[in-house]
């Protein structure tokens, strides 16, 4: 039995129909306003999950009678040709599939990407990684380390977080990536603040980009993709100069807490509370640092620490970088400040990827907000707090695979240096 098959096995387990007939899609191209152009295509990611192919205009069907699957794909015009080359000819052509629905009359026709029961069922399966993606994975992670080697040879002062992203980018592309998994973040000095910093976020028409300085952290959260498999990778380190007692202080404490917070990645263990102990960890650095007052329970209770470290540790990966099934069932999101964008709260189980990405980071949005400064007056040291305006942030990323045995670091192979080109 292929790995296709097996996944259609299981999905269709989960489903538990008798009758149905199921339609599950690729997804259409988009065309772009005035333009003879498209915006850039990627298949659903349950369609790519049961076909492992990303051709646009694509349908997978399941009769669930007949416990039978079958594949239809596009074929191009002769106009179309003189255009664009064609994608390859997949199943039966698509045209012929309301005549195949046709031929099982009176059967209910349900869009697993659009009924909830239907793609929690496949989300369900795609939780846990088979060898072929796993090899995917692993690929991907490849093409990242490529990336990121050019960064710690060739980032220096000077240079703009545009020409570093360019620069690492090609080198995804040149290891085999045919993209990035996600809009690359490289950013510097104070913009290293912003969890999700990209380029032209401020004006898409005229980006800006910001230069590096001499002693600056820079973030880079980036990763390539291979056959739709996400990595995800973020390293933070100083610039062209001597890292700061307090960037040493605060480096190494991310270290320590992603170090542990990977350690716990086994079966059974329960992500919400490593991601609390992270949160603790955390904290009670900032106590030694003179940023935060009083208990680390209150503080991480509290939501003081949240201040400085408000994401969730990780998410799960695989065909969407941000993958199903973070959430299991009957678990719903909580609106606690160190909880509410904790975007996995399940029991980990061997063959999940998970990211773990602890940070600590000096956001102004948060600490020069007065409700905040006045809630946690006796929590916060604000006045340090201030002097660290412009710090950035320092998040630390790696993929992990939960096994039966030690956690599999699929990003191990991803240097993390404190300091570059100093």
């Amino acid at each position: 039995m292929t790995s296709i098959d097996s996944r259609r096995e299981r999905v269709a387990k989960n489903w538990g129909l008798t009758d149905e007939i199921v339609i599950i899609r690729s997804g259409s191209l988009v065309p772009i306003d005035g333009t003879d152009m498209h915006y850039p295509y990627q298949p659903h990611p349950n369609f790519a999950y049961l076909a492992a192919v990303g051709v646009p205009d694509a349908v997978l069907t399941y009769d669930a009678q007949q416990n039978h699957w079958e594949t239809f794909g596009p074929r191009a015009t002769s106009d179309e040709l003189v255009w664009e080359q064609s994608s390859q000819d997949l199943g039966i052509p698509v045209a012929e599939l309301e005549k195949w629905i046709a031929s099982r009359p009176n059967r209910k026709i349900c869009e697993a990407n659009t009924d909830l029961r239907l793609n929690q069922g496949i989300g369900e399966a795609r939780i846990y990684k088979d060898e072929d993606e796993l090899d995917d994975l692993r690929s991907a992670a490849l093409t990242s380390r490529a990336g990121f080697d050019w960064v710690f040879a060739n980032a220096s002062v000077g240079m703009t977080e545009r020409e570093i992203q360019v620069g690492m980018e090609a080198e995804f592309f040149k290891a085999g990536a045919p993209r990035t998994a996600y809009q690359s973040i490289v950013a510097s000095g104070p913009n290293g603040a912003f969890l999700h910093f990209f380029y032209g976020q401020d004006d898409t028409l005229r980006p800006t980009s910001r230069s590096l300085e001499a002693g600056d952290m820079l973030l880079i959260d980036a990763g390539g993709q291979i056959g739709g498999y996400a990595s995800d990778v973020t390293r933070s380190m100083v610039v062209g100069a001597k890292p700061t007692d307090t960037q040493d202080f605060l480096w190494h404490l991310i270290q320590r807490t992603q170090e542990v917070a990977i350690d716990r990645c086994r079966p059974g263990a329960e992500w919400r509370e490593i991601h609390l102990e992270s949160a603790k960890m955390i904290g009670s650095g900032l106590i030694e640092l003179g940023l935060l007052k009083g208990d680390i329970d209150s503080l991480v209770s509290s939501g003081a620490v949240a201040l400085f470290y408000p994401h969730g540790l990780g998410h799960l990966i695989g065909l969407a970088v941000h993958d199903s099934g973070g959430y299991q069932k009957s678990r719903e999101p909580s609106s606690h400040p160190q909880l509410r964008y904790l975007r996995t709260d399940r029991v980990l189980g061997k063959g999940m990827i998970t990211s773990v990405e602890p940070g600590v980071y000096f956001i102004e949005a948060l600490l020069q907000d007065p409700e905040n400064q006045h809630t946690f007056a006796n929590e916060v040291n604000f006045e340090l707090a201030d002097d660290m305006k412009g710090f950035g942030g320092i998040r630390i990323e790696d993929d992990i695979h939960v096994t039966d045995n030690e956690p599999e670091i699929l990003s191990s192979a991803i240097a993390k240096p404190l300091v570059i080109n100093w």
